[in-house]
């Protein structure tokens, strides 16, 4: 059985009840201004898992997501007198962690391309993403090469277009779909083999 994703959490992860978020956000974050490793604390154990599961969509295994949130926190931390708008925090953190994350990919040995052949794209059954939950999802998403798990995820959750994704990630558009054709293959055929 697949493991949780809450499970691989640390306990003292909790965040913030909604009603005090705002202002302690603010005093948290004029305190990390101040260097405070307390305040860097709290900031860390509140958004860690809004970081975290951005990078374990771009990350081969929860390892090199940890890893990659604890690069975006080291960013967050050096920019953090940049953010005009504490309640702003929250887009602008998972923006640098996505980048990191985008930074990661561009860092991964290129796959080679290959034409796509004039087949229609694979459709995924409604039915079959019915039945499989999200940890088990993530799991086969982490399964593809780099670049296609760094396309699919931009493309099918951060909702870019494939300019956008071309510019991201240095390749042309062209490229960009290609590799969306090829997580979606791949993933429909992670699927199937799962069926079986």
């Amino acid at each position: 059985m697949a493991q949780s994703l809450a499970s691989t959490i640390p306990k003292a992860m909790a965040t913030v009840p909604e009603e005090q978020a705002a202002p302690a956000l603010a005093e948290t974050l004029a305190a990390c201004l101040r260097e405070e490793r307390a305040a860097q604390q709290r900031l860390y154990q509140q958004f860690y898992k809004l970081l975290f599961s951005a990078c374990l969509r771009y990350a081969p295994d929860q390892a090199i997501a940890k890893d990659l949130v604890n690069q975006a926190f080291l960013k967050i931390f050096r920019s953090l007198a940049s953010l005009h708008d504490h309640q702003a925090f929250p887009a602008w953190a998972k923006r640098i962690a996505i980048n990191v994350c985008l930074d990661y990919v561009r860092q991964q040995p290129a796959q080679p391309y290959l034409p796509l052949d004039s087949s229609p794209e694979p459709a995924i059954m409604a039915s079959v993403l019915d039945q499989i939950d999200e940890a088990d999802l993530l799991s086969l998403v982490q399964q593809l090469p780099a670049a296609t798990r760094a396309v699919f995820s931009l493309f099918a959750v951060e909702g870019y277009s494939h300019a956008e994704i071309a510019v991201q990630l240095g390749m042309s558009e062209g490229t960009s779909r290609w590799h969306l054709a090829m997580a979606r293959k791949e993933l429909k055929r992670l699927l199937q083999k799962r069926q079986l």
